[in-house]
């Protein structure tokens, strides 16, 4: 009993040491006044603003430097938040409490230990890859064709937006592999890198320590014509890592606050998070289903100030939905952005992919795209494929920098809510939107035509017409002035012909096929039934 006893008294005497430890802690401030003088804020970001009629706002200007001073007396800041009007702290429960005692401190509360569950299933076979082709119009997907059809985008990529101009931020964990592998060297060479930063280690290097983030990126920023082409290919990229990948247990939340608000300076337009989080150590107990409501935990909280400047953030769904938590992850909960669920080559909802709706009701995930098999370049630096809502979120992600660039072009501007609204709308359960994949997989063809954009100034001038005696198909066209290209796709999107239609030529005969197929032009798609 005595050796019970001491057990009993060791145990508890180690709790009160626990407790008393110095560990991080958000301090919100309370600011009389703030210095509206200079916003923290790049050309690119104020240009971001004006163009969607956003005004600044308190949190583009810097914490007030007499809060800050005073809590920088007590303890050291290590980190700041203009978005929370909040700093990081490493204090321990005496300095707490004198910071409890400064009227400009409104609260303190424990930054987050966040628990990332990664329940992809194992990795796919690798795809060889083929040769580049040189001078060729449009993209030739290969492997990725099958997810770049399903939500559409190639009708963005024929009408010629791939994402260029546009900038996009990864928040992930290690991108090892990505200043090599062959599916990023021309996003290197052409400078399109526009920055790194590992908020882990403090420095430029996230080219060690995980790959995840570069599998990530590989979906967005592919261009190997023929074998793997991502969703906005041409798009210019900033690269966080946010958490230690190999570790896959603990991450720090204000990481990505920080992450985000940098983007926000740099004039992003678009950021992806492949990173969920269903668990947090908060020195209390695990955060609940009930925190799931986009206002509760400071990531979520972020995300939201986030949208509010006009950038569209793509944030995986999650992985648990067959796990015991099933629900959606921080900062999926998070409203004005779209949470993507994983479906398969069919459509249909991966097991894995984590269910809504938020804790207030909210449909969530808002969208999906392909997540079961998807194609991505590995560790090894092959095409393959692996399985997850890390890769629905930056296939969405792309299509999203593909659908900027071409909404940079209306004369009235465009607003991120919009966008959104109508990639909701475009969707295929938008008539009866669920908890499993929301919206449902949109389609960026409808989106496209919904702005009444039309960059290509090619005649749509094909018909289809079938030759009943002898089998097969005629393609016509009324103005035949102009050469132009077909592309003859199986509905698993593999390209089965490419025909080269001088000017002049007014007729193409197509076989016959067993099965139904896609003809392509530069602005047009042509619907061909089995035969």
């Amino acid at each position: 009993m005595k050796k019970i006893l001491a057990l009993s008294s060791f145990f508890a005497l180690s709790s009160i040491w626990a407790q008393d430890a110095p560990r991080k802690h958000w301090v919100f401030l309370s600011e009389t006044q703030v210095q509206f003088t200079q916003p923290m804020l790049g050309t690119d970001a104020l240009a971001r603003r004006a163009a969607q009629g956003i005004g600044l706002r308190r949190t583009d200007f810097a914490l007030q430097p007499e809060a800050v001073g005073s809590v920088a007396q007590v303890v050291p800041v290590v980190g700041r938040s203009r978005w929370l009007r909040a700093l990081v702290v490493e204090a321990d429960a005496a300095q707490l409490e004198a910071l409890g005692a400064l009227p400009w401190v409104r609260a303190t509360q424990p930054v987050a230990l966040m628990k990332r569950s990664l329940t992809e299933v194992a990795p796919g076979p690798s795809v060889a890859l083929a040769e580049c082709e040189e001078g060729v119009q449009g993209y030739q997907y290969g492997a990725s064709a099958q997810q770049v059809n399903q939500i559409q985008v190639h009708a963005l990529h024929d009408a010629g937006f791939d994402g260029a101009g546009v900038k996009v931020a990864l928040m992930d964990g290690g991108y090892s592999g990505a200043d090599t592998y062959s599916a990023f060297q021309g996003a290197w060479q052409q400078g399109r890198v526009l920055g790194t930063w590992d908020y882990i280690d403090g420095d430029t290097n996230v080219f060690h320590l995980g790959s995840h983030g570069m599998s990530v990126w590989s979906t967005i920023c592919s261009d190997l014509d023929a074998t793997f082409v991502g969703t906005a290919p041409k798009a210019s990229f900033y690269l966080f890592k946010t958490e230690n990948q190999l570790t896959e247990t603990i991450a720090e939340e204000y990481h990505w606050v920080m992450a985000a608000e940098r983007a926000d300076s740099l004039g992003v337009d678009v950021i992806n998070t492949s990173l969920g989080y269903t668990t947090f150590d908060n020195g209390i107990g695990d955060h609940s289903y009930a925190d799931m409501d986009g206002r509760t935990t400071p990531i979520s909280q972020a995300a939201v100030a986030a949208a509010r400047t006009g950038m569209i953030l793509c944030v995986s769904a999650g992985n648990e939905g067959a796990a015991a938590w099933k629900y959606i992850s921080a900062p999926a909960d998070a409203d004005s952005i779209l949470a993507v669920g994983a479906v398969d080559e069919f459509g249909i909802r991966a097991s894995f992919s984590s269910q809504g709706p938020s804790a207030d009701g909210r449909i969530k995930p808002d969208v999906a795209a392909r997540g079961l098999g998807a194609t991505v370049m590995n560790s090894s630096g092959n095409v393959a494929t692996s399985s997850g809502t890390s890769f629905s979120s930056p296939i969405m992600a792309g299509a999203m920098a593909s659908l900027v660039q071409a909404a940079k072009t209306l004369p009235n501007g465009y607003t991120a809510n919009d966008l959104i609204h109508r990639v909701r709308m475009s969707a295929n359960r938008s008539f009866a939107p669920d908890s499993f994949t929301g919206y449902g997989i949109p389609n960026f063809a409808t989106v496209l035509n919904g702005l009444g954009i039309q960059p290509d100034e090619t005649p749509r001038n094909w018909t289809l017409h079938a030759l009943n005696n002898q089998g097969g198909w005629l393609l016509r066209r009324s103005e035949a002035g102009l050469a132009d290209e077909l592309d003859v796709v199986a509905i698993d999107g593999r390209l089965i012909d490419r025909v080269a239609v001088p000017a002049g030529q007014s007729e193409v005969r197509l076989d016959p096929r067993s099965y139904w197929f896609t003809v392509r032009s530069r602005n047009q798609v042509l619907t061909v039934p089995a035969q």
